[in-house]
């Protein structure tokens, strides 16, 4: 394999192919730009996290300098200490500033930085792939990271998470730790400068991702027995000065952030853990690089010995402080997770799981055929570090890519951090089998030609799953085909935002979360976790759970989950009261509830009668929507249409509907409701009479609707009174927004039902309602 590692300038058909390459990048993940950027000058932001980045990077933006570090509109009534590290938010913000002033300005910012981040990485990884074989080698992996899909879809135009800066410094890191390694087996370089730059990416990842120690704790490991291993004092003492800097650079955010849900020595969210973990990595470097100073013999089995007896004491003592070995534990345990909220969680499921179920189809779409070789990439690192005596670069970066390609399968988020080191992994494999195939006569001298083509085929199944899609749409666009469509609905995020705006429209004031609110909102909204960013974002509300599941509040969390299980409308109740909620907003679940669940109740039945089971007394639709949108079931190979994905019901105290009759007797009630969207539905209602003959049916909507406040749009109409049946008896009974307000006690009027009508009997004066 020809070796290009001299340093020396790129050629300038090298640097033709460089800028293909970061163009091909930016323009991949710009594809879906209809469902992003819409006509009407609204931006959709990525499900999930990445409605959260933008709202936490708006405060920034309009109070900068200013952090939002607590919010009180998450995990709901509580409120929580905010577990995303600033970084990404806090520097979008001021980059926006650089452009405008108006809300609109830092959206479009925000929606081009993961494709601005995400295409930068292509530098570095070129200058990995130069570091381990040559330029061209360089040149196919930053093409392969370009255009393989799971490496788009985390730097997506709109996907606004940490992702893509995390790629971005997980590439650098990649390539630092590397040539460190390099300069410390001989090879030319200023390790002064290489300490300095390594000291800056350690501190910038950790201020960017909450799983930081996964890619820093692997790399120093290696770097620190390395030294060990060679007796270098000097390489000792520089890893100690750039993990002090690191430390130093990092204490001060951590110090003003405080401590998170976690507790202060979280893993999984940046803590005092991190500083703790490179305070004692320092001191365990410079105590290295004394003895090794004093003692300059060494091998590798020496000098694994000295850093193990050096590395007990330190550890030991560290691990006697409380909460830090429980914060290790709780971070080994995320790597793996696997509980009723991670089945939710897209990219916290295997790389082969999608649409409910292990399909090829899936891994191709995501991967191409290139998922087949994951476990061939640290195999062809390790041949490289046996065949070109690449010292310890080609173990380093075997054992990187294993243990990634290991995550990976288990989680698919994994995948992309596996990318920078893996494409460069997957470019060796290329030209292995393109020299293989040169040398039985076939395409001599062609050995580009031949990678191009193996690459191709193996992104080919790529074609059908991912790229055909979104290049249509681009295509529909450029002509002009949905300017007379909202391309909002065409996506997930676009929907839930949509909605978000629909629940703004439909409930009070009091709720809001505006961008730059510091006080607790006067009520929450129970919803689907699937909701919570969308709703905290677009909608202003608040929420006791959302996508960052039980990591920010367990109990709150736990009390959203049992209400969406609960089968007793009481209990329910008390669950509402107890999260100072008002409303509920739901969604078709992936999970499967039983029928008697109140998210099933609610979202499939509308609350009423059916099937057997009870009607909800006090839960009132009060709209739904967006028509047409696309719900968050569709991902895990829920297919069925729905009228509507989402809807949202307040929760009322509710009139009680009673009359006087036989014991035993089943009294029956409905009412006809017009929905804001056009959906037309009976709310049903059944009761049997108790041994005195009494019958009463909660009642959750007053006809007709009485607005509270003129500015309340969007709510379900009903379009007649109550009809209520008793054998053969019929009622018709009016009920106000009021004595739904005030849990009054309405009587029925009673109608005479003859062969060819009704006629009404007796006077027209109902008894006065009682509570």
């Amino acid at each position: 394999m020809n070796l290009d590692l001299q340093g020396r300038p790129l050629s300038r058909r090298e640097q033709i192919g460089l800028l293909a390459v970061f163009v091909a990048a930016f323009v991949a993940r710009s594809l879906d730009f209809e469902r992003v950027l819409l006509p009407d000058g609204e931006v959709v932001f990525a499900v999930g996290d990445a409605f959260y980045h933008a709202r936490r990077a708006l405060y920034s933006f309009l109070e900068f300098p200013d952090l939002l570090r607590f919010d009180p509109c998450i995990n709901y009534p509580d409120g929580a200490r905010i577990p995303h590290p600033p970084l990404l938010d806090w520097t979008t913000a001021g980059v926006a500033r650089l452009f405008g002033s108006d809300v609109a300005t830092f959206e479009r910012v925000a929606a081009w930085v993961p494709v601005f981040l995400a295409s930068l990485s292509v530098f570095p990884i070129v200058a990995l792939g130069r570091c381990v074989a040559s330029v061209r080698v360089g040149l196919i992996a930053a093409a392969l990271y370009a255009l393989i899909p799971i490496c788009i879809n985390y730097g997506q135009l709109g996907n606004f998470d940490h992702h893509a800066l995390a790629g971005l410094l997980g590439s650098c890191l990649v390539l630092c730790f590397t040539r460190v390694l390099q300069i410390a087996a001989g090879r030319p370089g200023d390790l002064a400068t290489a300490m300095m730059l390594l000291a800056l990416l350690r501190a910038a990842m950790m201020l960017t991702w909450t799983g930081s120690l996964l890619y820093l704790l692997p790399g120093d490991a290696v770097l620190i027995w390395v030294a060990s291993s060679l007796g270098n004092a000097r390489l000792s003492r520089a890893l100690g000065l750039s993990a002090l800097a690191s430390t130093l650079l990092v204490l001060p955010i951590v110090a003003w952030m405080g401590d998170g849900a976690a507790g202060p020595f979280a893993a999984v969210e940046l803590s005092k853990l991190h500083v703790l973990l490179y305070g004692c990595y320092a001191v365990l470097c410079f105590a290295n690089g004394t003895l090794a100073k004093h003692d300059p013999r060494s091998d590798s089995t020496g000098g694994l010995v000295r850093l193990v007896l050096l590395a007990v004491p330190v550890a030991g003592i560290a691990l006697l402080l409380p909460g830090v070995f429980t914060g290790l534990q709780a971070g080994l345990q995320f790597l793996d997770a696997s509980d009723g909220y991670t089945e939710t969680v897209v990219e916290q499921l295997p790389i082969f799981w999608g649409e409910g179920a292990y399909r090829l189809s899936v891994a191709h779409a995501r991967m191409g055929a290139f998922v087949y070789l994951l476990p061939l990439v640290p195999l062809a690192f390790l041949r490289l570090a046996r065949s070109s005596n690449k010292d310890f670069v080609g173990w380093f970066l075997a054992g990187w890519t294993l243990l990634f390609a290991y995550l990976a399968f288990g989680q698919v988020r994994y995948a992309y951090d596996f990318a920078p080191a893996g494409c460069v992994g997957f470019a060796l494999i290329l030209f292995e089998v393109a020299r293989k195939i040169e040398a039985r006569g076939f395409f001599a001298g062609r050995q580009s030609v031949i990678v191009t083509i193996l690459a191709s085929a193996l992104l080919a199944p790529t074609i059908s799953g991912f790229y055909a899609p979104l290049v249509g749409l681009a295509m529909h666009g450029i002509q002009g085909d949905l300017d007379e469509i909202d391309t909002a609905l065409l996506s997930i995020p676009g929907s839930q935002m949509r909605f978000a705006k629909l629940v703004a429209e439909a409930t009070d004031d009091e709720g809001r979360c505006a961008p730059g609110a510091s006080k607790r909102p006067a009520y929450g909204i129970v919803a689907h976790i699937a909701l919570g960013h969308a709703l905290h974002y677009s909608g202003q509300r608040a929420t006791p759970a959302d996508p960052f599941g039980p990591y920010i509040g367990q109990e709150n969390f736990d009390a959203l989950m049992r209400f969406m299980d609960s089968k007793h409308e009481r209990r329910a109740e008390r669950l509402m009261e107890t999260l100072s909620a008002r409303y509920v907003a739901t969604a078709a679940d992936s999970l499967a509830r039983h029928k008697t669940s109140m998210l099933v109740r609610l979202h499939e039945n509308d609350g009423g009668f059916h099937d057997g089971v009870r009607q909800l007394g006090r839960f009132r639709l009060l709209t739904e929507g967006p028509v047409g949108g696309i719900g968050m079931s569709s991902m895990f190979g829920d297919d069925e249409e729905h009228f509507a994905p989402y809807k949202l019901f307040e929760f009322v105290p509710g009139a009680v509907i009673e009359l006087q009759s036989e014991p035993a007797r089943q009294m029956t009630v409905e009412l006809p409701l017009k929905t804001p969207a056009g959906r037309r539905f009976l709310w049903r209602g059944a009761a049997k009479a108790n041994d005195a003959g009494r019958i009463r049916i909660r009642v959750p909507y007053a006809n007709p609707v009485e607005l509270r406040s003129a500015h309340l749009t969007g709510r379900v109409e009903s379009l007649g009174p109550y009809k209520v049946r008793v054998d053969e008896r019929r009622f018709m009974v009016n009920v106000t927004e009021q004595q739904v307000r005030d849990g009054d006690t309405v009587y029925a009027r009673q109608f005479e039902v003859r062969r060819f009508g009704t006629k009404a009997r007796g006077a027209n004066q109902m008894p006065p309602a009682r509570r």
